[in-house]
This record gives C-alpha cells, structure tokens and sequence, in this order.
C-alpha cells in the first residue's frame, strides 16, 4: 500500500518568510489546511490537478476569470477585509474590499492592479485539499428541517447544518454552487466524513472551537478600537487609533425616546433561567430619531478590519454612537411571534437552540443601545441583500473573527 504524506505550513510560518500577505501555501500541490483532519484515514484520493466529475468522468472546466476573481477574494478574506461569500464573482462586496485594503495602504480606490498583484503574490496556490473530518457529524443533521417553523425548532436541541455540504461550504467561507463548480456536483452531493475535496486556500471556520456561552471580556488594546457600521454601503469598518484615546468626558448617545409611534422589533441578550445560558430575545423597542454622529478621525486611525453586513430596516436603524457592551458565543434565541406581528410583546414565546443555523448566527455582540446588537446569521450568502428587524448581521465565518479583533468596551458608530 502507498502511504501518503501531507506537508501543512501554517500562517505564521509562512508570514515569517515574507512582507507581503500570504496565503496558507506555497505548495504547488495543494495541502490540507489543518493537519489533525489529515489524519483521519483511509479516505479518497486527493482530487487530481485537473478535476474530474464523478458523475460524468469529464474534465471539471473552472472559467479563468472567476479563477482570479477567487484568488482576490481569498486574499482579501485573509487579510481581514472581507469580500463576503467565496465565489469568484466580481460584486459590489469584493470591490468594497479592495478599497478599504487600498485605504489602509494609503492608495486610491481604483488601484486595483496593486491589490491582484498582491493577491497573485501571496495565494500562489488557489485551492487546497480539505478531508471531511469526523466532527461535523456533531455539527450535521440531514433531517434538520430548515425554515420558519419555530415550534419545531423549539422542540431541537441544536439549529445544525443540513448536510456536509453545507458545513464545508461555511467552513471555508464559499457557497455549496462554488464547491459543486471547482469539485464536481456528484462529489458534493455524496460527500461523507473523511470525503476529500477542493476547497479556497483559507484557514477554515473551525466551529468546534466555539463553546456555548463563552464569553469575551474588554482588552486594553482591543477594546480602543471603534467601528464605524455604514448602512447605506452595508459595510463595517474597525480602526485602531494610532495614539491612545483619552478617556471620554460625555456618555455615549442615550436613549432618548421621542413622539413616534411606530415601535420596530430588536433583539437583545437575556439570561435563560432554566439552562443559565444567554438568549437572543426580540423586545419592544423605543424609537428614537437620528442623532449627531461622535466624529473619529479616520486620518489619525489605522484601519484594521472590514466585512459586508445587513443592517436593519431603516425604520429600525439606531443610529448613534454606542459602546460594545458584550461578546457571546453561541446564543439562543427568544421568538415572540406576537410582538413580531404587532409590536407588543406577549407572555408566550419559544426558545430557538443555538448552532449555526440559528437566526442570530454563533455569535453576539450587545450594544449599549438596548437590544441592538452584531450577530451572525443561517443566510450567508444574503448578507448585504436584505434587512434584518433592527440588529446588524454578518457571515458567521466573520463574526467569529471579531473578539481577536474588537472587543466589549469599543465604541460602535452606526450611521
């Protein structure tokens, strides 16, 4: 028997080699990202380096532009200025990524030539391998039935993916159509644990690392940062400042209520009393009108991070200038199908489990402004083409990577 041997370079390895940004590897065949999904064999041959459908035995043809397209994403996915799904599609999404890097590096926006030369520099590798491993069967429920019947959901424990499939597609941050392109539709549609496939040549979305309830303190560095939430571009940006910021002398906006009538829906973080967990739970809200933005000085920051978000409806929109009041992993969530309806809020309602399929995503982070906060979402590939009822959504592959990013004590600016 042949035995196969797989060379895995991790990220700070590989940026100890170089300036620039880089992808996972340099390998010309692709690696399996993480090493301990490696070791779970026997499993399938490795796709070969032109891929071939299963279904059909013909050769898997990749369109070369959506190719580069991909390869701009990916390395704009790991630089932390998010592009949304990996799909090799040139969207609103991916252009709005490359000017915020182009921003941090002090270029114009339509310098895109410097940002695919870098991509071309930094992911000479396009795809790797990825081995199916033995935990999504925890994450996994193909008789999940997705949708909004929340008296079902109520009776689950969890809100699980519906297929491996799709738990790979989270989990490298692309869509299940993206991985039935560059792999075959046979092969992703009968794909098991220890499955190999072709996967975007992105550290993955380890879901297992999270735990239920894990909460994020405040950080003497992170917590400094600011985001800016722009509702009219659906984007997030978080900048550092380049000097220490003084203590403010005035609160963050209050919150005020005004003569309006109409009272939207929100979400808000509850202690559960019977599993002494944290639960998202949509209450009634008091509306208020827009508010005079607190300036930062964008020229006096550094700007870190940026995503793709989905804001809230605009009549649901808190604008103001806020402080992150917390940082929840793995929320339940409170549905009260009468205060949805008519905006008071009942006695009655159901608690939605958490998982990634939850409404609210795998992670929370509460605003000071009651009941408003930055979650994740079951839609990824709807972020930034839709509204949500009042709260600001993202991919839950970005959401997860904010408290290395930001954390409670920052203040949050949505305009």
């Amino acid at each position: 028997m042949r035995s196969l041997v797989f060379i895995w370079l991790s990220p700070l390895a590989l940026l100890a080699q170089t300036t620039q940004p880089t992808a996972l590897s340099t390998d010309p065949v692709p690696p399996v990202p993480n090493p301990a999904e490696a070791s779970q064999l026997p499993y399938a041959s490795p796709p070969k380096a032109q891929p071939i459908d299963e279904g059909s035995g013909q050769d898997i043809k990749i369109p070369k532009d959506r190719e580069e397209i991909a390869r701009l994403q990916i390395f704009l996915d790991q630089q932390n200025f998010g592009p949304g799904v990996l799909d090799g599609k040139m969207g609103t999404y991916t252009k709005m990524a490359i000017e915020a890097y182009n921003f941090k590096f002090g270029r114009k926006d339509s310098e895109w030539d410097k940002v695919k030369e870098d991509a071309r520099q930094s992911v000479p590798t396009l795809y790797a391998t990825a081995i199916v491993p033995e935990i999504a069967t925890k994450y996994v429920d193909t008789g999940f039935r997705w949708g909004d019947n929340r008296g079902y959901q109520a009776t689950r424990k969890d809100m699980p993916y519906r297929s491996i499939a799709e738990f790979m597609a989270e989990r490298y941050h692309t869509t299940v159509d993206f991985l039935k392109l560059i792999n075959g539709k046979t092969l992703i549609d009968n794909a098991t644990v220890r499955t190999a496939m072709r996967v975007p040549n992105i550290e993955p979305f380890r879901i297992e690392n999270m735990a239920h309830g894990r909460t994020y303190k405040s950080d003497p560095v992170l917590s400094q940062r600011w985001a800016v939430i722009d509702t009219t571009k659906h984007q997030i940006r978080i900048y550092e400042p380049l000097a220490p910021i003084d203590p403010p002398t005035t609160e963050p906006a209050s919150e005020q209520t005004s003569d309006l009538v109409e009272a939207p829906t929100r979400i808000e973080i509850v202690p559960d009393s019977a599993a002494g967990l944290p639960r998202a739970m949509i209450v009634e809200d008091d509306p208020q009108p827009d508010q005079q933005l607190t300036i930062h000085d964008e020229h006096r920051a550094e700007i870190v991070a940026a995503y793709p978000i989905t804001p809230g409806k605009p009549q649901f929109i808190r604008r103001g200038t806020w402080k992150m009041n917390n940082s929840i992993e793995f929320p339940t969530w409170r549905f009260d199908d009468s205060l949805l309806k008519t905006g008071q809020r009942s006695t009655t309602s159901l608690t939605i489990p958490a998982g990634p399929n939850n409404p609210v995503g795998v992670h929370w982070m509460g605003l000071s402004r009651r009941g408003i906060g930055i979650h994740g979402t079951d839609k990824p590939e709807r972020i930034g083409r839709g509204r949500s009822a009042g709260c600001i959504r993202m991919a839950n592959w970005d959401v997860v990577k904010l408290p290395k990013i930001i954390r409670p004590g920052a203040t949050v600016i949505i305009k």
